[in-house]
């Protein structure tokens, strides 16, 4: 059995960094859209706010599923790290 787990934790970091980057993303679509663009503008923006919302919400569950794989990863990772030292040292018969 072969596992890069120095690739595998590369996953794991790069998981956490993008669940992070999603997490600002979803902040800034929570807080659009400006308050008010008017009676003509009303319309549009409860769409606008609505879809802004679901937007948030997506991507906040996103952030938290990434954020969860890259913990995983992490774990896994030294999961193969240990299955292989215990391997090795009963190899060895040590």
């Amino acid at each position: 059995m072969f596992a890069d787990t120095d690739a595998i934790r590369a996953l794991g970091s790069a998981t956490t960094a993008h669940a992070a980057a999603l997490t600002d993303v979803a902040a800034g679509l929570a807080s659009l859209p400006p308050p008010d663009l008017g009676p003509i503008g009303e319309r549009f923006t409860a769409a606008l706010a609505q879809a802004a919302a679901d937007g948030a919400r997506t991507l906040a569950a996103l952030s938290d599923r990434l954020a969860s794989s890259g913990h995983t990863a992490h774990a896994a990772a030294a999961a193969y790290d240990a299955a292989d030292g215990g391997a090795g040292a009963r190899i060895a018969g040590i």
